[in-house]
């Protein structure tokens, strides 16, 4: 796990999916990123994601790879491996401790909603010291990431992966209100927005071009449908893959603002007919 720029932790997911089958300096970011343990928790070496108690695996795809990640009050991980790049989503505000093997450990405090991408390519743990539990949703990207940038490319300089509160640099889509949408990052491999709908602004696509993983933020409250039937509830963390080609629809079922990530992968691309 781990956070870029000014730290490294890794995004994790939730419940809802076990049904399924399931710019800134890139030096600077890798600067940043680097950090050490030095604490009692001294493993031989950093088990594999996968086999870190912490970070339950809830779907999985030739895509992504998505881990759920709870660490309690007063509690810490493993020494745990990332080897693939990743995008995280913090599930509540918190205060953790981020000690990245062969660097010095670092504090800190992250807000609900917070987004990031890293490259991967280190060992971590995060320990919950401050007595405040720890959720956040990691997606891991199964195919090398190229030309990480973020969205939209006027925007000011922001780490990595982050989203902006303001749609007013937001891209128009010719399906959806602009101001619904709000571009976060790309690479050539993915592109991810920011989304929200409340009552009587849905989000809806009647031919989608590509595939797209869907997950939900802390306020979301939402039903998708998908081919004009219903297929879920989800609420935060819950996450949902959404195949290129078939009709969708997302709306807030309590009619307050709901909100969520779309990641869209561009390998899935379905030619228009």
């Amino acid at each position: 796990m781990k956070l870029p720029l000014s730290w490294p932790l890794a995004l994790f997911v939730s419940s809802a999916a076990l049904a399924q089958t399931p710019v800134s300096n890139p030096l600077d970011l890798l600067k940043d990123i680097d950090i050490s343990v030095q604490n009692p928790i001294k493993p031989d070496g950093a088990v594999p994601i996968k086999d870190e108690p912490h970070h339950a695996l809830v779907f999985k795809n030739d895509f992504v790879h998505v881990f759920n990640v709870t660490v309690p009050p007063l509690d810490a991980t493993l020494l745990h491996q990332h080897d693939l790049p990743y995008i995280y989503l913090v599930l509540g505000a918190t205060d953790v401790v981020n000690a990245v093997q062969g660097k010095p450990e670092v504090e800190i405090s992250l807000p609900d909603g917070d987004t990031r991408y890293t490259p991967g390519g280190f060992a971590h743990i995060a320990r919950t010291d401050a007595g405040i539990p720890f959720h956040n949703i990691t997606i891991e990207l199964a195919k090398p990431q190229n030309s990480p940038r973020n969205l939209p490319a006027n925007a000011p300089d922001r780490a990595l992966g982050t989203c902006l509160q303001s749609t007013a640099d937001s891209k128009r889509n010719p399906q959806i209100p602009a101001e619904q949408v709000i571009p976060c990052f790309e690479t050539d491999e993915l592109r991810m927005d920011l989304l929200h709908v409340d009552g009587g602004k849905d989000y809806e696509v009647a031919a989608p071009q590509t595939a797209a993983l869907l997950v939900a933020e802390s306020n979301a409250n939402l039903d998708v449908a998908l081919g004009g039937q219903h297929t879920a509830f989800l609420h935060a963390g819950d996450v949902l893959w959404l195949p290129a080609g078939t009709p969708r629809k997302v709306e807030d079922f309590l009619g307050i603002k709901s909100s969520f990530l779309l990641l869209s992968f561009k390998d899935t691309a379905n030619p228009a007919r």
